[in-house]
């Protein structure tokens, strides 16, 4: 027999999961320069509570089908956020190891 609310619980974890990473992530940037650190916060903030937004507007509105379309959307803001940030980490550590270099010299 099968738990109707682990289906639910599963929604709200991957719901919740980019918006947590997120927020988990807002101290580490303070690392980051002004503007990367701005960059970070509004990029990332519009790609994860849009993007979740979006996918429960399609979970809420659009039925069956649109809530497995929320499932791989939302599967898509968490992957697009990872990659997104690890971008900006490399960014920031190759602008730190150029500034190391040239004021070194």
């Amino acid at each position: 027999m099968e738990f109707e609310g682990f289906r639910m619980i599963t929604g709200l974890l991957l719901l919740l999961a980019p918006a947590v990473a997120y927020l988990v992530s807002l101290p580490f940037s303070h690392r980051f320069t002004p503007f990367l650190r701005w960059s970070f916060r509004i990029v990332g903030g519009i790609i994860v509570f849009g993007g979740s937004s979006i996918s429960l507007y399609f979970a809420a509105y659009t039925g069956d089908q649109g809530g497995i379309a929320a499932f791989f959307f939302q599967l898509f803001v968490i992957a697009a956020f990872a990659l997104f940030t690890a971008v900006f980490f490399a960014i920031h550590w190759s602008m730190r190891k150029r500034s190391q270099k040239t004021s070194g010299e």
